[in-house]
């Protein structure tokens, strides 16, 4: 999982971020620069919208506009991965603090070389996070701590990105959200492995944090165009090549959401359902499965 395997983690998994980091108000962009895929099923009575979502975003990036905006319009539901709420957040606090932290004197320079350590020595101050608490952290938590500071660092922001964004939209017009798993099933996918698979998965965050404005850049460029040969090789490649972590953070989730995603199918209203782009696309991406069930689903955008 060596390039761009800092922003993949970002794009599927970055819920944990709502922990740390405080809400902003919502402003609407005018005008477009990004036209994000956007995937549709149709029964005659259900339409229910797929769109691929990135968590965080620059704010500058006007995305928000067209095609996603009039679904918006007309849309009755609306479903995230999680339903992020205060006492989501609430949860998602104890469960950093029950599975984030080393044990026993355990430190986290025993899972990286001493130059990967030293590089951290050096870095975290630029990224406001202290090497003293940082060394007490399990290497997944770590490697999240790391990737969030650097993006933000970049001028990402949560309350740019999709999700938070539509969330806003759909709490302000009183529209139904719903949620496909609950939060200890997301942040499990992310801290349920070995420790020496989490310390995999922190040496390619460190390895990363020295080209992170051309991985951001690339990804920024990618999800804005919607292309699905450009998406599979920069969200799914990187992360197949580490199977354990591929096969619970995205494998096993997207099966776990088709029986989901069929309840709504059968709804007489039209449903916008928005997730990390990564589970959407390539073989065993949402809409491969669901076109394996025989579902005619069209892409739009």
């Amino acid at each position: 999982m060596r390039a761009r395997s800092l922003i993949l983690k970002l794009s599927t998994m970055a819920l944990i971020l709502f922990v740390f980091i405080s809400c902003s108000e919502l402003t609407e962009a005018d005008g477009l620069d990004a036209h994000p895929a956007i995937w549709k099923l149709d029964n005659g009575s259900a339409q229910v919208y797929l769109i691929g979502s990135i968590h965080l975003l620059p704010p500058e990036l006007k995305w928000y506009g067209g095609k996603i905006k009039k679904i918006l319009d007309i849309a009755d539901e609306v479903v995230f991965e999680v339903h992020m709420t205060s006492e989501t957040q609430d949860q998602a606090r104890a469960i950093t603090v029950q599975n984030g932290m080393l044990k026993n004197g355990d430190k986290l320079s025993n899972y990286i070389t001493k130059d990967e350590y030293d590089f951290l020595k050096k870095i975290t101050p630029e990224l406001g996070i202290s090497i003293e608490t940082i060394t007490n952290f399990q290497p997944w938590f770590a490697s999240i701590a790391l990737s969030v500071s650097a993006v933000i660092n970049e001028g990402w922001d949560p309350e740019a990105g999709v999700d938070r964004y539509i969330q806003k939209i759909a709490t302000q017009r009183q529209l139904k959200i719903t949620d496909l798993e609950t939060i200890e099933v997301q942040m499990e996918a992310l801290y349920n492995h070995p420790l020496d698979v989490q310390a995999n998965m922190l040496k390619d965050t460190i390895s990363e944090l020295e080209d992170i404005q051309k991985l951001t850049l690339e990804m920024i460029d990618v999800w804005s165009s919607g292309n699905e040969i450009r998406l599979v090789d920069i969200f799914l490649e990187p992360m197949r090549e580490q199977s354990e972590l591929y096969a619970k953070i995205i494998t096993s989730r997207n099966k776990n959401w088709v029986p989901r995603l069929e309840e709504f199918f059968k709804k007489k209203q039209v449903t916008i359902v928005i997730v990390g782009t990564a589970h959407l696309i390539g073989d065993g991406g949402v809409v491969e499965l669901l076109r394996q069930k025989g579902y005619d689903i069209n892409r739009v955008q």
